[in-house]
């Protein structure tokens, strides 16, 4: 198919599920989106970067069917189920080593709990698997202000927060019965499964049978459940499970836009000093994929160098340095380089080093730089001595200033004056979240080292 081919078809501007088949009308891949024309269409956009996988799905792609849904959790939820019916061969093809999470719902216990795992085990049911942590924490957080459930390993005496905020039911304190919980347990495993409509009915049904044969005494309780009914929808419809993940996919292409970047930068990779006048001095390199943190490639640099006297161009400059001896690329030495070093047992270790595979890390598309002009120029005469045209750009807020409001000034190469970008722009706010994390996972590294250093 062409990108013509799917500009013909009738895709909504809604969020749902939609299904790839090939000319045998199998499934090979089901995916997700807040907006599945969008979704679908940016599949054949012109610069977008797929993985060779990806490519081979794009050639095997006969017809698309999709599944329109009434919140985004629902379409979350949808293709987890149908990936596990129909086990698409691209589902499992592009999975890559990404570590999957699933909701447990503890049945095999008295008050069952509802919570996040990484493992299965042999007790209790699971829903799942889930590709993305932070969509599955927000689904959670959204299904407990719908039905409060417990989530705390052992029972305390006394009832706690969560109870006082409406957020757990408080069975430590006998707040309800084991026979009313199990009904909440059984309407949260049902909208696991995709079956909201069935939930929907049996409390519509349980209001009627409540106000049809329930005296007096029983008029709050269904006023309880018409509340429940209002804001489960009420819930749902304001959830942004999907935008998460598809706003920070749509960030990346408006980014390379803005950038005037030959290509979508699938891997972005953040780096920031962390320092106290140049004491317990830290870098860290933090990384986006897709337009969302990828944690499993974060690293962290105890800087060697000049401790107490280099400068912070300095010290970026050996965190940039070390990474580089890690490139996929193996731009490590340039052959006079490696002649002269190969001499040395020093040399030696370098090149072995870069021939084996498990220690190189994937080239980025882009990097982001916590810093300025200096820490600009300073990148990029890395570059040049590499001969790298990775494009790079640096991020800096006027002195001292944190807050979100403050306004951000962007560092192109060969451009005097800075880019300023309103606040809602969205690629502003892909290079402010790579930024800032790779701000906040410095300081936290930084902090680590003064504490160990403080208790010796």
């Amino acid at each position: 198919m062409t990108i013509k081919d799917i500009k013909k078809l009738n895709i909504p501007n809604k969020s749902g599920c939609y299904q790839f088949f090939d000319k045998d009308k199998k499934i090979i891949y089901v995916g997700k989106a807040v907006n599945l024309r969008n979704r679908i269409v940016s599949y054949w956009q012109k610069g977008t970067a797929h993985t060779s996988a990806k490519y081979a799905m794009l050639k095997k792609i006969y017809k698309i069917r999709w599944i329109e849904t009434d919140s985004e959790i629902e379409a979350l939820l949808l293709e987890a189920n149908l990936i596990k019916k129909h086990q698409p061969q691209f589902n499992i093809v592009m999975r890559d080593d990404k570590r999957h999470v699933y909701i447990k719902v503890s049945t095999e216990e008295k008050w069952p709990r509802v919570f996040m795992v990484r493992n299965l085990e042999k007790s209790g049911k699971y829903f799942g698997p889930f590709v993305s942590t932070e969509a599955v924490i927000e689904t959670l957080k959204v299904i407990r202000k719908i039905w409060p459930y417990r989530s705390c390993v052992h029972l305390p005496e006394k009832v706690c927060l969560y109870y006082r905020i409406g957020r757990c039911q408080g069975m430590c304190e006998d707040k309800i019965s084991e026979n009313d919980y199990q009904k909440i347990i059984k309407q949260i495993i049902l909208f696991l499964e995709g079956k909201k409509q069935k939930v929907i009915k049996e409390m519509e049904k349980e209001i009627k049978s409540v106000e049809t044969h329930g005296g007096a005494s029983l008029v709050n309780d269904a006023r309880i459940l018409k509340y429940q009914l209002i804001n489960l929808n009420k819930v749902l419809a304001h959830a942004n499970i999907l935008s998460l993940t598809d706003k920070y996919a749509a960030d990346v292409v408006e980014l390379a836009k803005v950038l005037g970047l030959a290509k979508i930068p699938e891997r972005i990779e953040g780096y920031d000093i962390s320092n106290i006048f140049g004491n317990q001095a830290v870098g860290s390199m933090v990384v986006f994929a897709g337009g969302e943190p990828s944690k499993k490639d974060y690293r962290k640099f105890k800087i060697k160098i000049g401790q107490g006297k280099a400068s912070d161009t300095g010290m970026l400059r050996e965190v940039l340095e070390r990474r580089l001896k890690r490139s996929d690329a193996n731009v490590i030495l340039n052959e006079a380089e490696r002649n002269e070093e190969s001499h040395s047992s020093k040399g030696g270790e370098i090149l072995r080093y870069a021939q084996n595979d498990k220690n190189l890390w994937p080239d980025p598309d882009l990097i982001i730089i916590d810093g300025g002009k200096g820490q600009l120029n300073t990148v990029l005469s890395i570059f040049k001595k590499n001969k790298i045209d990775t494009p790079v750009l640096a991020v800096s807020k006027g002195a001292g200033l944190r807050s979100a409001m403050a306004p951000d000034k962007i560092f192109f190469p060969g451009e005097k004056k800075p880019l300023e970008l309103p606040l809602s722009s969205p690629a502003l706010h892909i290079i402010k979240r790579v930024r800032d994390e790779a701000h906040r996972f410095a300081v936290k590294y930084h902090r680590e080292l003064k504490r160990k250093n403080m208790l010796r």
